[in-house]
């Protein structure tokens, strides 16, 4: 080989082994696998191998509050680092993985809600946030009932059901309602429509596969060159959303609707200058695609641990029909009513305590003068995120028995302990960037879960749950 290509392959190796020993020299004082301390690989392994959410629990039990997932990355499983990571004054921006969760409609990135960044976020709460309040709850009541009513009789009609995948067909009903007053006819046919419901679970799929490398996911999956060579095509959920968007937009009564578009085109109108074509999209892509996916997964998870703990499914119905006798909990439950259901609560948290929907970390960027995090001075640009199912496990906060299903620890907990709790308690995120239809979801499973145990028995089969019709 001639002294010139050597000479060049030395410097490479030289510059290649000095960019690894300063990676690993910038946060060397954090344990954590030692692959990790190299590259993003390992993240990007793991994520992609099954057991990636209790890998992350058994590493922190290893290694402690603060564990090494990358060059640059680093998880916490201190509670005490929440209200500092999901930190409002100042605001730590989202860490670049969020871009996973950025799908592609008319061969480009549009931003959703959980992926915008912190100016288009501040802009879109600013004209739309009025559609997500609890004041305008009640408008979406309507459009609740009327696909909880579709799902009942589905349901009835079957001997035996995968109630996870009816469940699914119903979050994705319901969010059509609520969101264009229409419906895909999910429930009517009993199977997806047009590939939606398999676009929203691949979003999600997309997210945890790319999440650890977005760069490598900007270049391959969406940036104009790849979505022009490999002819990368709007998904379902994008063209469903595009297309409903678009018929509102041509009705004249478009306001008189009191459902999210409606909210949606309203805000838009007073602020167009914030909120544009794309911005309005990636909202209702976000409203659809995020809330099918949790709530009908809560929904499942929650159904599953009724039917594996008798005791607190018989508390719970016995919550349920005392409301009945007295006149408090109609036969179709409303939001006034079931919101002040201490144990439903407690049954619906406890799941998502268990089961969070999202078992990554939710990655911020630490401000350029850096921050203290579980003791440990965390320079300024290192990413870090709350390990959910960590801190969810933890003894300190949820009791010595934090693994176990239990929903009376929230019921039984002093006033100032429950406070602990709920602030610890990350299954809709925390600070800013808290998940925008948080009161819509509640609003859906506090409605749905009492209406399906006043409507079927939940038992167990086969370590899954299944609904068998209540004698009427």
């Amino acid at each position: 080989m001639p002294a010139a290509a050597l000479s060049t392959l030395a410097i490479g190796c030289l510059i290649l082994l000095v960019r690894l020993l300063t990676s690993y020299l910038r946060l060397w004082n954090i344990p954590g696998p030692f692959a990790a301390k190299f590259t993003d690989l390992w993240r990007c392994r793991s994520q992609n191998t099954p057991g990636h959410a209790s890998r992350l629990v058994t590493l922190h039990q290893k290694y402690g509050k603060l564990v090494r997932l990358g060059p640059n990355h680093i998880s916490t499983s201190d509670p005490a680092s929440i209200p500092i990571v999901y930190s409002t004054k100042p605001t730590w921006l989202k860490g670049p993985s969020y871009y996973g969760a950025i799908p592609v409609s008319n061969n480009r990135a549009v931003p959703t809600i959980i992926g915008m960044n912190e100016a288009q976020h501040t802009a879109v709460r600013k004209s739309v946030g009025r559609a997500f309040t609890t004041s305008t709850l009640l408008d979406y009541e309507d459009s609740i009932e009327a696909t909880c009513k579709r799902l009942i009789e589905a349901l009835a009609g079957r001997a035996e059901v995968d109630i996870g995948e009816w469940l699914q067909y119903f979050a994705m009903d319901m969010l059509i309602q609520i969101a264009f007053s229409d419906s895909l006819g999910m429930l009517a046919e009993g199977k997806d429509i047009d590939g939606t419901l398999a676009a929203v679970m691949a979003r999600f799929d997309h997210w945890g596969h790319w999440g650890a490398v977005p760069s490598i996911d900007y270049m391959w999956n969406k940036s104009r060159l790849a979505t022009a060579l490999r002819g990368v095509s709007d998904s379902p959920l994008a063209r469903v959303a595009l297309e409903k968007l678009e018929a509102r937009k041509k009705t004249t009564d478009k306001f008189v609707y009191k459902d999210l578009c409606s909210k949606f085109l309203e805000g838009q109108s007073k602020y167009p200058e914030l909120v544009r074509q794309d911005e309005i999209l990636g909202i209702i892509m976000s409203t659809i695609g995020a809330g099918a996916d949790t709530t009908a997964g809560t929904l499942t998870y929650t159904l599953y641990l009724l039917s594996k703990h008798p005791g607190a499914k018989k508390k719970l119905q016995q919550e349920i029909e005392e409301n009945l006798a007295a006149g408090k909990l109609s036969l179709q439950p409303k939001w006034a009513e079931v919101h002040r259901m201490p144990y439903l609560d407690a049954v619906l948290k406890e799941s998502m305590r268990l089961f969070p929907v999202a078992s990554w970390g939710l990655d911020r960027v630490v401000p350029p003068s850096g921050a203290t995090i579980a003791g440990v001075f965390i320079p300024g640009g290192t990413i870090v995120g709350c390990q959910i199912d960590a801190i969810h496990l933890d003894a300190e906060v949820y009791g010595t028995d934090a693994t176990a299903f239990r929903p009376e620890r929230w019921t039984e907990a002093s006033e100032e302990h429950r406070r602990y709790m709920d602030r610890s308690f990350l299954a809709f995120s925390a600070g800013k960037r808290t998940c925008t239809g948080v009161h819509i979801a509640w609003l859906e499973m506090k409605k749905t879960l009492p209406l399906l145990m006043i409507s079927f028995d939940v038992s167990e089969t086969r370590s899954s749950s299944c609904l068998e019709r209540l004698p009427k």
